[in-house]
């Protein structure tokens, strides 16, 4: 016998009256706890599917307010381009809220957001699905270089000498760690991706949310960062400079006259970029990983 039921029997002994209360008392709370139980359930499930229900009815309230956002932003940034052809301080102003955003990256709608850089713009959609398999492998990539050279001489009357020429060749050798994978998207499909990147580490059961980039112009995107909800971390595959280079939204070469006006441009480019990337990694921590809800940058604007 435990101490607590050797406690219990001398309680019952002292005084079975007392005891005897206790016990009733002890049953009847069990049975009012479980009559709450049974009439709270029917009220939680009611406030939960009304819950349910308001939160879809509001879903597309919220989108069309969300693409209104971003459609108001269209408008104004137009408008003071168009300001900006005769006024210098609307064309400062223009450059300074370029790369302004209308929408949080808590909203479920920031997506929708393009990236502006002057006439360019980038857009976003996130791919995300459950990895079916993995690999890793090497390749090894060969370049050569060729030089000739040839002889110089003279040549007098007939009379002179002429040198020889030469060539070489140079063959050089790199490796390429391409990651290869396969998942299973939401819709059921299996597809296979590639990217070169030897540090981003995932393996066969997690979700990630893929980031693709692409041009106003085009549906086809560039994968640019990968988050894996599994282990709750976030791979950049293309950085900023990878990505104006990619798209080629601004790669002129600063020169003798405009040095400075071009190295600014670019590097404030650059920054915009990376802070665009983070605020998309958080975008899809919190979103990509959302059961039935599809997640992608559906307009072209």
């Amino acid at each position: 016998m435990s101490l607590w039921d050797d406690l219990k029997k001398k309680a019952v002994d002292a005084n079975p009256e007392l005891a005897a209360k206790a016990a009733q008392a002890l049953t009847k709370a069990r049975e009012l706890a479980v009559e709450a139980g049974q009439k709270a359930a029917p009220v939680l499930k009611e406030a939960s599917e009304k819950a349910a229900a308001y939160a879809q009815e509001k879903t597309p309230i919220l989108k069309a307010q969300a693409l209104k956002a971003i459609d108001d932003a269209k408008v104004r940034r137009a408008e003071l381009k168009e300001r900006a052809r005769h006024d210098k301080a609307a064309r400062e102003e223009m450059v300074r809220t370029m790369y302004d955003i209308s929408l949080s990256p808590d909203d479920p709608n920031f997506i929708d957001e393009p990236f502006n850089h002057y006439d360019r713009q980038l857009h976003f959609f996130v791919v995300t699905g459950e990895i079916l398999d993995t690999q890793k492998r090497n390749q090894t990539h060969l370049s050569a270089s060729h030089s000739h050279h040839s002889g110089g001489g003279y040549m007098i009357d007939g009379y002179g000498s002429i040198g020889g020429s030469s060539s070489s060749m140079h063959v050089s050798s790199h490796n390429i760690q391409e990651h290869e994978f396969w998942v299973k998207l939401r819709d059921g499909r299996e597809a296979c991706f590639q990217f070169a990147d030897s540090a981003v580490r995932i393996r066969t059961g997690q979700t990630v949310s893929m980031l693709f980039a692409r041009p106003a112009d085009t549906q086809t995107g560039q994968m640019v960062a990968l988050y894996n909800h599994s282990s709750q971390e976030n791979h950049v595959i293309a950085g900023p400079a990878a990505i104006n280079q990619i798209f080629n939204l601004y790669t002129v070469e600063p020169g003798l006259f405009n040095g400075n006006e071009v190295t600014t441009r670019r590097n404030r480019l650059l920054q915009e970029l990376d802070r665009r990337l983070g605020q998309l990694a958080r975008y899809s921590a919190l979103h990509g990983n959302s059961q039935g809800q599809l997640i992608e940058g559906e307009r072209t604007v």
